[in-house]
């Protein structure tokens, strides 16, 4: 509290140096005090505000000391003691008071009672303290209750309510909270209460947790691997690991189930991301355990991503050029069809004409596939009478492969591959190669220790240098229980299936024109396309002059598209797109 005294007739002294001041002052309750200072170089003493004069004392006080005073003295003083605006103001407002700040519960282990402190809040001021809740806050507040509601509490003055907090350790170690009570005093609205406890308890640790696989390619799998460990004090034992979300993520390898860790061991797990096309992926892999808080849960996040995206584009040419190979058992059961073929050739040619004049026709007479009599083509006089002679050169060679003529066939395609072969300028660039075998036998390359029917198509295929340019058809035995004439035409059904070649069946009227159209039409239509990169077989997309089909079949051990019934002709444009496949490590 502050007393004015210097209006009261108590003199106030005050000290400043000055040579000369003159200090007036106007009589009545509030005077008005003009000061006029010229240099001071004495003291001076006030005796009164209203009537007195100043003395050199000198008491050393500076000028805006005495203009402060003189305000004071003018606008506050009364006969009768003031006090200061905050103490006028006592009494009109709720105050608190909380005891204590800090509680301290000690160590508690897994299994114990919990440990019950209580603090005090008290309304201390002069009206009533409502109160408004208690806030619990902080990482580990898991661990502490507040057992008293005080929500909406009215605290008069003078009276005090004790809240309970109670400690049940979920975690180990050292373990804080902060119990935050909130009122309405203007002062101290916010009051905390810091809470501190121990764990005597296991505790599991994740890492990483979260588990981001970041991006990964679509066929690839992606494992990581996550450290489980046990932080805490006693002993942890993890019961149970699983997997949930999407199914392109997977738990992988981890130790059997329970594991049991002892405070600092580690355990790990690995989970793989597999994904099956482009887009983010979420799941979760929960982990239960005997630690107080029971189960944890671990986020995982991933993307997928192609390793490519790819359109081939194969243009049909018109008028296409075609190599087209014959291939004819040798045996004394093929004399009727080696006549019917020569006897049809013209028809065969004239539906061929129909599709393409760019055509090469060659017999492969002996063993070696080597042609003896030249390579036939529209600007061959007398094509179809040299055609003839070619098929009766038929059995005047070596025969030991006649009933295998798949090797005939591939010995035939690389002798026209490479310069020096006997048949070199009959296998064209952007032509397509088309081998037709005639027999009434099985194919039995395997049997006189050449190759099986598969790898013969595949050195065709290598000798030509697009699998997608080659094709196989075959006039033999029904498949698979062959005729009455014939066996089945076992290997030479797999060729043709495998190329999207034609197969009929020699038992039938082969040579009518319907068949041959077929055998024309396989000669020049391509329906078989060989892809530029591997792809991801379900984002396989096939377009025909920007029309999509779906009448297609994959092969992945080629790598090509067959058309199965849209076969496209001159002129058309086939699109194939697809996601490609990664390199994965």
């Amino acid at each position: 509290m502050m007393t004015c005294r210097s209006v009261c007739g108590v003199p106030i002294r005050y000290r400043a140096l000055a040579e000369t001041t003159e200090l007036s002052a106007m009589r009545g309750l509030f005077g008005i005090v003009r000061l006029r200072t010229v240099h001071m170089t004495h003291s001076l003493v006030a005796y009164s505000s209203v009537a007195g004069s100043f003395r050199p004392k000198y008491l050393e006080i500076s000028m805006h000391r005495i203009l402060l005073a003189a305000v004071v003295a003018m606008t506050a003083c009364s006969d009768q003691n003031f006090s200061s605006i905050k103490e006028q103001n006592l009494g009109n407002e709720p105050d608190i008071e909380v005891s204590p700040t800090l509680l301290q519960f000690g160590t508690a282990s897994r299994g114990d009672d919990a440990v019950i402190q209580t603090f005090t809040i008290s309304s201390v001021g002069e009206i009533d303290l409502n109160l408004d809740s208690i806030t619990l806050e902080g990482v580990q507040a898991e661990s502490f209750t507040i057992l008293t509601d005080v929500s909406g509490l009215v605290l008069p003055p003078g009276t005090s309510q004790d809240v309970e907090v109670a400690f049940v350790p979920m975690g180990a170690n050292d373990l804080f909270a902060t119990a935050t009570v909130i009122s309405d005093d203007p002062d101290e609205p916010f009051v905390p209460v810091e809470l501190y406890g121990e764990g005597a308890v296991p505790e599991l640790e994740i890492s990483p947790n979260p588990l981001d696989f970041g991006t990964s390619y679509v066929g690839c799998d992606n494992e990581l691997l996550v450290e489980m460990t046990n932080v805490g004090t006693d002993t942890l034992v993890i019961d149970s690991v699983s997997q949930d979300g999407d199914s392109s993520l997977a738990l992988g390898t981890m130790d059997a189930l329970p594991i049991t860790l002892e405070p600092g061991e580690i355990t790990n797990a690995s989970f793989v991301f597999s994904p099956e096309g482009e887009g983010v992926y979420a799941g979760t892999f929960p982990v239960e355990s005997n630690e107080p808080v029971g189960s944890r849960v671990v986020d995982e996040t991933a993307t997928g991503a192609f390793a490519g995206w790819y359109t081939d584009r194969w243009e049909i040419p018109t008028d296409p050029p075609t190599d087209i190979m014959f291939a004819i058992d040798q045996s004394c059961s093929m004399d009727d069809d080696q006549r019917r073929l020569a006897s049809n050739f013209s028809t065969f040619i004239a539906l061929l004409s129909s599709y393409s004049n760019d055509w090469q026709i060659i017999i492969a007479n002996d063993d070696d596939g080597c042609n003896r009599t030249g390579i036939l083509t529209p600007s061959t006089p007398n094509y179809q009478s040299l055609f003839t002679d070619q098929v009766d050169q038929v059995g005047r060679g070596s025969d030991r492969f006649t009933e295998a003529l798949l090797t005939v066939g591939a010995r035939a395609a690389e002798a026209a591959a490479y310069a020096g072969g006997c048949n070199y300028g009959f296998m064209r660039p952007g032509a397509a190669f088309h081998l037709v075998v005639v027999s009434d036998e099985p194919e039995q390359s395997t049997y006189l220790g050449s190759d099986n029917w598969s790898t013969l198509v595949t050195r065709m295929q290598t000798a030509k240098g697009d699998p997608g340019m080659v094709k196989v058809s075959a006039i033999a035995g029904d498949y698979p229980g062959g005729c009455g004439s014939a066996d089945a035409g076992d290997g030479y059904y797999q060729a043709a299936q495998a190329t999207g070649g034609e197969f009929i069946s020699i038992c039938s009227d082969w040579a009518d024109t319907a068949t041959l159209e077929d055998l024309a039409s396989a000669s020049i239509i391509q329906n078989t396309f060989e892809l530029l990169q591997t792809p991801l077989p379900e984002t396989i997309s096939v377009f025909v002059n920007g029309v999509e089909i779906t009448d297609w079949t994959y092969d992945p051990v080629s790598n090509e598209i067959t058309l199965d019934s849209a076969e496209p002709t001159d002129g058309d444009l086939v699109e194939i797109s697809y996601g490609g496949a990664a390199s994965c490590d």
